[in-house]
């Protein structure tokens, strides 16, 4: 797919061929991967500035809203964009993309979503020292924390972290240990500080995505139905009591969406994304990457050969569109 979209792209940037524009906004309104691989594209500042200058560039965010599975082509492992290119990719990724410029100028006619990266602590783990993470809940923002997990560096220099085992993060013996999980607290506060100042009521989605991969583990066989999983949160509380009452505090989350995806060992990457309103009374995102085994456990369940990478978390303001009704 990733040579479809450069060809079109080239077709609609040179030739302003309008077949190739009309395809290449089908092809970012109906498949996210798609839109991931158009976003990493999108990484050469002269291109860049090109093309989202241009309205033809346009993808719209995934209505989807349960958990699904899905499968993604195999591709090569990247190494994780710098700052300055994860806003970048974030304008294209999951959003209404119109005529943008450096103040991200509104397309003339019906207003349009405008989307930004919130930039959450260690999403690509390049910034993280390599080793195990902190096995339990987190208590404060900008901290990744979990069940048994590890970040390791491969030979080519990128970080990413790999689960190792399935565990109960609460440490409670009698407490389910079917998945191995791992969480960052997120503060909401500057996007409602925000809100307010605009007084503003346009929708607000956050929108979170993470790349997942699988090699081959000892394990695979007696894990026919492993997937990974990314979910947000939200709550309205303080960060100590949501891991005092987790995960029982679940069900008393403002909102929470997730996605799931499942990898055959061996396949390279996937990524997957999890849209969530954000409701004005949240003050607080979870952002979790997980890695179930669907199997009922209460001891550890090794895993080893499954890794997430490149956590993203994309705020989508949407402008809140005028209603007619008609008899």
């Amino acid at each position: 797919m990733e040579e479809q979209l450069l060809t079109l792209l080239q077709k609609v940037r040179d030739d302003r061929d309008e077949a190739a524009r009309t395809e290449l906004n089908e092809l970012l309104r109906k498949h996210p991967e798609a839109r991931t691989i158009m976003a990493k594209i999108l990484v050469d500042e002269q291109a860049l500035v090109s093309h989202l200058r241009d309205e033809s560039i346009v993808s719209i965010l995934d209505a989807e809203g349960e958990t699904t599975t899905s499968r993604q082509p195999n591709r090569p492992t990247r190494r994780p964009l710098a700052w300055p290119q994860q806003i970048a990719t974030g304008l294209v990724a999951g959003v209404l993309v119109g005529l943008l410029g450096v103040g991200m100028v509104g397309a003339t006619g019906s207003p349009e979503a405008v989307a930004r990266v919130f930039r959450i602590a260690h999403g690509n783990f390049e910034s993280m020292e390599v080793g195990p993470i902190p096995n339990r809940f987190p208590v404060r923002f900008g901290e990744w924390c979990g069940d048994p997990a590890e970040v390791i560096e491969q030979a080519n220099g990128n970080r990413e972290l790999r689960f190792l085992e399935t565990a109960n993060v609460t440490g409670n013996p009698n407490g389910g240990a079917s998945a191995c999980n791992v969480f960052q607290l997120i503060d909401l506060s500057t996007l409602r500080q925000q809100r307010d100042a605009e007084n503003s009521e346009a929708q607000i989605t956050l929108e979170l995505s993470a790349r997942f991969r699988r090699e081959a583990a000892p394990a695979d066989a007696e894990l026919p139905k492993l997937k990974g999983t990314c979910t947000i949160y939200l709550f309205q509380a303080e960060p100590e009591m949501i891991g005092k009452a987790w995960p029982h505090v679940i069900r008393d989350a403002v909102a929470s969406r997730n996605k799931a995806i499942r990898l055959e060992p061996g396949e390279e990457s996937g990524t997957i994304s999890a849209s969530c309103i954000l409701e004005p009374e949240a003050t607080i995102a979870l952002l979790s990457v997980n890695v179930n085994t669907m199997i009922q456990s209460k001891t550890p369940i090794p895993l080893s050969g499954y890794f997430v990478d490149d956590v993203q978390l994309i705020v989508i303001k949407q402008p809140t569109l005028p209603v007619r009704f008609v008899k």
